[in-house]
């Protein structure tokens, strides 16, 4: 009695069979080796598109431009000094007892910008007698930029006198110190006597900052 003989149609994509021919062998290899090199391509491939999809969606971040350093401090020898007109002072000194006002113009005369900033430190002077001006802190200020040629002001105000009276000075220079410097430029004084500052007292000779003209 013969029994029928079953047989399989197809088999599964490269699997080989036990004693299957070595050059079937062979094939099966390479084919399944270019498919792990495709399949690593591939994703390569993808991660390489992410990672442009990430730069390009990166927000640009542009880098602050450098502050631009500050001029240095006008010096005494670069400034020319001189009586400037806006002042309520009269030459030779008007209604003794009553607040005079003066201004000063200080112009750069160097050949590069330099800045002025705050206070300057005047001294009206008779002889070994002075008047120290006090700082009018009730003003606000900024720092001034000066370039060649241009001009910047600041304001005394003081008590006239009565010449002869007991705490009174006669002055005849106006000792100017520019802010930020040591060295000073003396001025002729022009309006007349000054009554002292009185140490208890209310400041009444003051001197104001700096500020553009």
């Amino acid at each position: 009695m013969s029994w029928p003989i079953r047989t399989r149609t197809g088999s599964r994509a490269g699997r080989v069979r036990p004693g299957a021919d070595p050059d079937v062998r062979a094939r099966t290899a390479r084919v399944r080796t270019a498919g792990r090199a495709r399949t690593a391509t591939r994703t390569g491939v993808r991660a390489l598109g992410t990672l442009a999809v990430a730069a390009v969606a990166a927000p640009l971040v542009s880098a602050a431009p450098a502050a631009a350093a500050p001029p240095p401090p006008c010096l005494t020898s670069d400034l020319a000094l001189s009586w400037a007109p806006g002042g309520t002072a009269v030459s030779g000194g008007t209604d003794p007892g009553s607040s005079r006002t003066a201004v000063v113009s200080l112009r750069n005369t160097g050949t590069a910008t330099c800045m002025l900033d705050g206070f300057p430190k005047v001294t009206l002077a008779q002889g070994a007698t002075t008047e120290n001006l006090v700082d009018q802190r009730s003003v606000s200020h900024s720092a001034v930029d000066l370039e060649p040629g241009a001009s910047a002001r600041f304001t005394l105000t003081f008590r006239q006198g009565q010449s002869g009276d007991d705490g009174v000075v006669e002055p005849v220079t106006a000792i100017v110190t520019p802010p930020n410097n040591t060295a000073s430029k003396n001025m002729r004084w022009r309006w007349g006597p000054v009554a002292e500052q009185e140490s208890a007292g209310q400041p009444r000779n003051f001197v104001g900052p700096v500020v553009a003209s």
